[in-house]
């Protein structure tokens, strides 16, 4: 099944505080996940920016899983490579969400599901723990993915 979004924050962050499981800082980023950085600027001849992270993964696009250090519970690309989809329905905000961690699915806009973690285009600001987007059910997108999780 799909992560509730608050499953996914949980696992995301793996105990720590900051915007990023290995700390707050940027120049570290490409050590652990794939993000827009020096390499795509370089290879797509695209403007740096404030944005950029800088540093370089070695990846234009989507890399191999495990390409990357993972998290504080060990596991990998939580944050770049691909957005993530949930299973939780789009809310604009947290007001009368869950506080059990399931998944949001009443109200909101249904047609539209949660998607976190950033991508290998996605800047500094959305490659956080805590950024949150959303895209229509069904759409295709080279910036989205998913990961499953599994119930004991």
């Amino acid at each position: 099944r799909l992560p509730s979004e608050a499953e996914w924050e949980y696992a995301a962050r793996a105990g720590t505080t900051t915007a990023r499981f290995w700390g707050d800082g940027r120049s570290e980023a490409c050590s652990y996940a794939n993000v827009h950085d020096l390499t795509i600027v370089s290879a797509l001849d695209m403007p740096k920016n404030q944005h950029v992270f800088s540093c370089a993964d070695g990846h234009v696009y989507t890399s191999p899983v495990d390409t990357f250090q993972p998290n504080p519970w060990g596991l990998n690309d939580m944050l770049g490579n691909v957005r993530q989809w949930m299973s939780d329905c789009w809310h604009g905000g947290y007001e009368r969400a869950p506080t059990d961690g399931e998944s949001w699915e009443q109200g909101g806009d249904c047609s539209r599901r949660v998607t976190r973690g950033g991508s290998w285009f996605s800047n500094a600001w959305v490659t956080r723990a805590a950024t949150r987007g959303a895209y229509t059910i069904g759409v295709r997108n080279f910036t989205v993915g998913f990961r499953v999780a599994r119930d004991n």
